[in-house]
This record gives C-alpha cells, sequence and structure tokens, in this order.
C-alpha cells in the first residue's frame, strides 16, 4: 500500500498547480498523493490541519487537525478515510480501452498535443495484443505518434493487467535500433507522460526505466586509474588529458556521457577487458553496483538496443545468467532493422588482428623452462598458421569483388585451407591445456577462439571476408544458413506478447517479406495481428514527385550515364536552389557526379558524405540552401526539418547491393523472377520508402521527391512499385513543374 502514496518529485508540481487555481492557502504544504487526491497539510499558528483535494476536478474535504505534525505511521488511517471519499479516484476508467480514449482524448490535449484518431487506434492495437499475448506487427508512417502509442498501451496494460498496481510487476522491454530514440524515450518521452498522468490522476508515482547497453560502454575505475597514472601530460593532448582528469572526478561510469575523449582512450579504460572476477575492488565496483541495480525488476521499463535484447535471448537459450531481468512483454521499435542485428549477434567472426593480440598476451615474455618454451612454441605456430590462412583466404577473393562498396567479400575455404584451420584448433586446444585455473579468463577468451574456428570447419555457414586488403585486420565472418529458422524458434516461440513496429515493415501494406525473414511463417502465423497506418501529413498538398522518362539504364562503368546524371542533378539543383539532399546507393557513383556537378555549379554549397566523414551532415543542416551528396547512414534515420532540405534527389532504386548472403539467399529460389518477387524487390522498396521518409517530417514541411533511374519511369519495370510504395502526391511533368511549386510553397528568403 505504500508504494501507492510515495511523496515524490511530483508531489511538489501538483501542490503548486492546486495553489495556483486558488483551491488552497498558498502557505500550505503537500504531504502525499494517491491516485488523483493530494494530502495537504496548514499550520494555523496552534494547529496543524488537514485536508485531502482532489487535484484534476478541484473538489476537497477538510479531515482533521492535530497540535503535531502527523507521522508516517498515521498514513494508513488516513487513506482509509480518504477511500471513501465520492471525489476519490474519480477519473479511472472501468477498462484498458477506455483509458487509452481518456488519456489520449482528455489529458493529452491539455498540454497541447492534437488528438490522432489513428494514434488512438494503434495504442489500443497494441494494447489488445499485449492482453492476448499475441505478435503485432504495425507499419506505421511518421507523424502518428508511434512512440507515445506503445508507451501509454504499454502503462495501461500494467496498470489493468496487475489489478491497479502499477508498482510491484515485471518490467516491459523496449528494444530500438539507434540510441537516439532510447535517450529520447528516457530523457523526453516518459518524463513527460509520468507528468501528466500524475497531474490528472492516473498513476501516484513516476515511471521508471533504465537504459541498458553492453558492457564496453561503461567504465573500469581501475583501468581508469592505472591508465590515467601512464599518461603523460606534456604528451597527451591537452583536452584529452583534461577530459579523463574530469571522468575521474565526476565518478561517472556511462562513457557516452563522457566528453573530449578519444575512441582510443575509451578502449583502454572501458569494462570490456576487464576480468571483473578476479579484481580486488569486485564488491565496491560502481559499475557491478549499476548492473545490479539495474537488473531489479522494479523498473518499469528497461530499454536497450536489438543487439542487447538478442544476447539476453542468446543467453536464455544456452542456459546462462540473462542480462535483463524476467519480463512481461517487448516493444520492437524501428523493428526492420531487426534482421541486421541478428545477423551479427548469431554470426561468428574470426580476426586476424585479434588472434595475434591475444597469442602474444599469454605468450610468456621469458622462457626458461621447459613449460614456457612449449608455451611460446605454441602460440608462435598460431600466429604462423593464422597468417597462412589468412593469406590463403585473401587469394580466393575474386579479380572482380574488389571495389570501394564492397563490404562482404566472397571467399573459398578450400581442403588446404581446412588443414591450417584443423591445425589450428588443435594447437589452441593444446595451448589451453598448459594454462592453469588460475588464468580462468584466459581459458574463457581460449574457448570463444575455438568455437568462432570451428564454425568454419562445418558446412552450416555462409561466409565471408572483412577487409581483405589491410593486413592484420583481416576477419573472416559468416552467419547460419538457417539463422531465419533458429530466430523464429527463438523469438516467437516464448509465451509473451511481442510488439514490433517501424515505418517500413510493409510493402503494400503486405508483411510476407519481414514474417519471413524473421522466420514467423512457420512458427506463429496465427498469434500475429497486422496493422498498417498512413501518414496524417497532406502529401497531395505538399509533395511533387519527379521521375523523368528519358534517363539512361543505371551503370556506373558508362561515362555517358554518368554525364547525363550529372546534368539532370545539376538542374534539379537550380530548380529548387540548393536546399537538396542527392541520395546515391554507392561511394564509386559519388564520388564521379559530385566531381561533375561541382565544375557545373562553381557558386554553389556542395558538400560530399565520404567514408569516415562525420561532419557532412551537421554541416548541411548549418547550411541554408547547400547540396549533400550522400550515401549509407543518410537513407535512414536522419531527421533535417524545415527548408535546408526541400528537395530529395533519388539517382537510383536501393536494390542492395550483391553479396554471400545474398547469393545463397538467391540460390533457395526455383529462378531469378521468384527471387526477384519475394526478396529483392521488397528489400528495394523498403529502402526507397526509408529515403524518402527523410523530406517531410512535419505537418508544414513541404518539398519535391525526384527519381532519377529509368526503371521506375512511365514504362519501366517497376514503375507502379515504386509508386504503390510511396505517399499519394502530385507528378510532376517537367523541371520547369518542380521551380513552379515550390515558387508557391515557399517565401522568398527560400531562393535568395
Amino acid at each position: 500500500m505504500m508504494d501507492n502514496i510515495q511523496a515524490n518529485l511530483y508531489t511538489k508540481d501538483i501542490l503548486n498547480k492546486v495553489i495556483g487555481e486558488k483551491w488552497i492557502a498558498e502557505n500550505s504544504t503537500g504531504v502525499f498523493i494517491i491516485k488523483d487526491c493530494i494530502l495537504i497539510q496548514s499550520f494555523t499558528g496552534k494547529n496543524y490541519t488537514y485536508r485531502v483535494v482532489n487535484y484534476v476536478t478541484g473538489d476537497q474535504k477538510y479531515l482533521f487537525y492535530k497540535r503535531h505534525v502527523m507521522n508516517k505511521n498515521e498514513y494508513e488511517s488516513v487513506i482509509e478515510k480518504i477511500k471513501t471519499l465520492s471525489f476519490y479516484d474519480m477519473k479511472q476508467a472501468s477498462d484498458g480501452t477506455e483509458m487509452i480514449d481518456h488519456i489520449l482524448r482528455d489529458i493529452f490535449p491539455k498540454y497541447g498535443f492534437v488528438v490522432r484518431e489513428e494514434q488512438v487506434e494503434l495504442s489500443k492495437h497494441i494494447y489488445e495484443n499485449m492482453k492476448e499475448r499475441n505478435i503485432s506487427l504495425s507499419d506505421i508512417a511518421v507523424g502518428l505518434g508511434k512512440t507515445h502509442a506503445y508507451l501509454i498501451a504499454a502503462i495501461v496494460h500494467s496498470i489493468f493487467e496487475r489489478k491497479g498496481c502499477f508498482y510491484k510487476q515485471m518490467p516491459i522491454v523496449i528494444t530500438t535500433s539507434s540510441i537516439e530514440l532510447q535517450r529520447s524515450i528516457i530523457k523526453e518521452y516518459i518524463p513527460e507522460i509520468s507528468k501528466m498522468l500524475i497531474e490528472n490522476g492516473i498513476i501516484s508515482s513516476p515511471i521508471t526505466c533504465v537504459l541498458r547497453k553492453g558492457k564496453e560502454n561503461y567504465v573500469c575505475e581501475n583501468r581508469l586509474n592505472d591508465y590515467f597514472q601512464s599518461l603523460d601530460s606534456k604528451r597527451k593532448p591537452s583536452s584529452e588529458y583534461k577530459g579523463i582528469q574530469k571522468l575521474i572526478q565526476s565518478r561517472n561510469i556511462d562513457l557516452a556521457d563522457a566528453e573530449d575523449i578519444s575512441g582510443y582512450d575509451k578502449r583502454k579504460i572501458n569494462v570490456k577487458s576487464c576480468q571483473c572476477m578476479k579484481c580486488s575492488k569486485f564488491k565496491t565496483c560502481a559499475f557491478q553496483q549499476f548492473m545490479k541495480q539495474a537488473r531489479k525488476s522494479t523498473y518499469h521499463f528497461q530499454i536497450c538496443n536489438h543487439n542487447y535484447y538478442l544476447a539476453d535471448l542468446l543467453k536464455r537459450k544456452d542456459g546462462r545468467r540473462s542480462l535483463l531481468p524476467d519480463y512481461q512483454a517487448v516493444i520492437i521499435d524501428e523493428a526492420h532493422k531487426l534482421m541486421d542485428a541478428a545477423n551479427q549477434m548469431y554470426g561468428t567472426n574470426i580476426n586476424e588482428h585479434e588472434i595475434n593480440h591475444f597469442m602474444k598476451k599469454i605468450s610468456p615474455t621469458h622462457s626458461k623452462k621447459k613449460s614456457q618454451k612449449e608455451l611460446k612454441n605454441l602460440t608462435s605456430e598460431v600466429m604462423a598458421l593464422n597468417q597462412m590462412f589468412f593469406d590463403a583466404l585473401t587469394e580466393q577473393i575474386p579479380g572482380n569483388a574488389f571495389s570501394d562498396d564492397t563490404e562482404k567479400y566472397p571467399t573459398a575455404i578450400t581442403l588446404r585451407m581446412m588443414k591450417l584451420l584443423r591445425k589450428m584448433v588443435f594447437t589452441i586446444h593444446e595451448i589451453s591445456k598448459k594454462m592453469s585455473y588460475t588464468e580462468r579468463q584466459f581459458l574463457i577468451d581460449l574457448k570463444t577462439v575455438l568455437d568462432g574456428l570451428k564454425v568454419f570447419l562445418l558446412d552450416k555457414s555462409i561466409y565471408w571476408m572483412e577487409n581483405p586488403k589491410a593486413k592484420g585486420q583481416r576477419m573472416l565472418s559468416s552467419i547460419p544458413k538457417n539463422i531465419s529458422d533458429e530466430l523464429g524458434q527463438d523469438l516467437w516461440t516464448a509465451k509473451k506478447s511481442m510488439i514490433l513496429t517501424s515505418g517500413t515493415l510493409a510493402v503494400d501494406d503486405d508483411f510476407s517479406y519481414i514474417k519471413h525473414q524473421l522466420g514467423m511463417k512457420s512458427v506463429v502465423d496465427f498469434k500475429v495481428k497486422e496493422l498498417t497506418k498512413s501518414s496524417p501529413y497532406k502529401y497531395e498538398e505538399n509533395c511533387l514527385i519527379y521521375i523523368p522518362n528519358r534517363m539512361p539504364f543505371p551503370n556506373t562503368d558508362n561515362e555517358e550515364y554518368i554525364q547525363a546524371i550529372s546534368r539532370e542533378i545539376s538542374n534539379l539543383i537550380d530548380a529548387s536552389n540548393g536546399h537538396a539532399l542527392v541520395l546515391f546507393t554507392s561511394y564509386k557513383p559519388l564520388r564521379l557526379v559530385f566531381q561533375q556537378v561541382k565544375e557545373m555549379q562553381v557558386n554553389r554549397q556542395l558538400i560530399a558524405m565520404n567514408r569516415g566523414r562525420n561532419t557532412a551532415i551537421d554541416e548541411f543542416k548549418n547550411s541554408q540552401n547547400a547540396v549533400l551528396f550522400a550515401t549509407g547512414s543518410m537513407w535512414e534515420g536522419v531527421n533535417i526539418p524545415g527548408d535546408v532540405l526541400s528537395h530529395l534527389i533519388i539517382v537510383k532504386l536501393p536494390f542492395p547491393i550483391p553479396d554471400p548472403i545474398s547469393d545463397y539467399e538467391k540460390s533457395l529460389y526455383q529462378d531469378m523472377n521468384e527471387y526477384l518477387k519475394s526478396v529483392l524487390i521488397p528489400q528495394m522498396l523498403i529502402k526507397l520508402r526509408q529515403g524518402v521518409g527523410r523530406l517531410i517530417r512535419s505537418e508544414t514541411d513541404t518539398g519535391v521527391i525526384s527519381i532519377l533511374d529509368v526503371r521506375a519511369s512511365d514504362n519501366g519495370r517497376y514503375h507502379q512499385d515504386v509508386l504503390d510504395a510511396l505517399p499519394k502526391c502530385r507528378r510532376a511533368e517537367s523541371i520547369d513543374d518542380i521551380r513552379g511549386f515550390l515558387i508557391e510553397k515557399k517565401d522568398e528568403a527560400f531562393f535568395d
């Protein structure tokens, strides 16, 4: 019971509210809040008087007076009196859907929110599927308030399904792809919703949440102090030295909050490489204390990224200690990125540098004893085998596979390489026999290396090479061939509600592709409930689509194609006076086109987003009418509001670049047409929708979408697919139509 009457940081806010409404005297004090009531204490000069006020309606009643301040032992009897009052808990709804209506239709508008029927429907859909422990797939366009919808549904579910007790329960897990969204949920959405619901008597104490991240994101105090002692303040850049000094003084363990600390420094002081169990400060360690607190089920929400959630899933599957406490439901936002995370978490890689580094770590510095000599010889042998293996892998890469845009290089493991692998496995096994139990962490690391190597001895994986030209940094990676089935068994067979949502889960209102990708169809198709909602934004009024009919077929190696694209982009830039984002599917055409357009647009600010250049986006945002040439991350997750981005130019339809994974997928289909229809076209359309989503980000945004791929033109193979995937907009027949549309929609300053 006492959980429901905690005096908390909102008691003062509510006291100020009732004083502001002139319902009580200014010299009053708030004792506690319960439901929609606050107990008020006033001092008359002789006695302390107590009255209860419904802070939503203003109803109130005098209760009693005392000569001395009431103590907490008397709270229980006062609560029983409050509960008998006619105005206590007046606004509570009879069921969850009624409560969602009340919150989104009555409470939210008080704080400036617009009632959106689609948002109300989405929240109810999520609530009902949480209640029934179903799997929900929802494709929700930008602008509908998706995050508010699922948070309200989750809170209401916790209240009603736990019989009104929102304070003692298993948490709900929210997993997203981006740290930006996780931070927004924790720092903006949840505090804002807490305040609104407390002020309107829905809950009595704040909603609590905790952000969960991998241990490499936290500071090891031992490593931090040791590293700081090893630094030379004269040789270390002043800002970095002071940053580390400041971190020691702050005792903050979250590296995300550390300023002026380089990535190199963070790797030197993070928890990842620590042997925690052996550490003398284990019991007093700030990181361990944080983890102990974070694992508690008292938080209402546990918030993490997809990788962390899947890591927890895999630990549970293997019978190891979980990362997250037991939870009642999972909300997977940005669910279109879940498969990318699964490829990382279910995949295996062996890294040339890491194997060498580890062998050097365990190799004895002195080799006087026979055992030390044997260990040194074995580690040297592993390093030699390691180099031979990766040299052989590099030789197997086809010559035509080397390009700037290739990330996954096809290779082959020959019989000779199998022998090298087996010899490496045998030698590492021999090393492990020579390690004592006191070197437990080394044994664990050795087992990890062995398990990784053994994967490549079996024919159950799709494998590829990364960084083949960077000797010492080469890596062999793999994912299971049956990853979708494995993921399906792990994710969907648990008797928990799973809520998946994104702006790009469906293709033309069809979820077949994502269901197949995530292994749903063979496991729980009957439990999956679907919902799609289009954007509330007025695209037909505020957005124009231009698809020219006479562009050459996309071919980066064709000089005429590059010239034609460059001329068209230059003309389009002139029509919108800059304010443009030009999206490419790879870096090679970006560089070629950028150089040619630069010669045509000598007086305009053009920005090229190259690998490793993180300032390009900020530079574009801070400009007035620049043009950003970009690829990669700019296709999704970047928000550029206002007129800075008013023209989105998509150079080529974003079909995926072929790699060993797609080559294997293709082999599972009878012919290319079936593969194209089932996989490639859905992938392209989802990516296209993500790119188009960069343009219209609010009700007042206006702009133009130009698609320069002839395959999307009136007679193109994918014309109808593209139009069906995009919002319904007016079509421009010429570049002059674009100029006229923007003159109509923008003010004069836009063209200065």
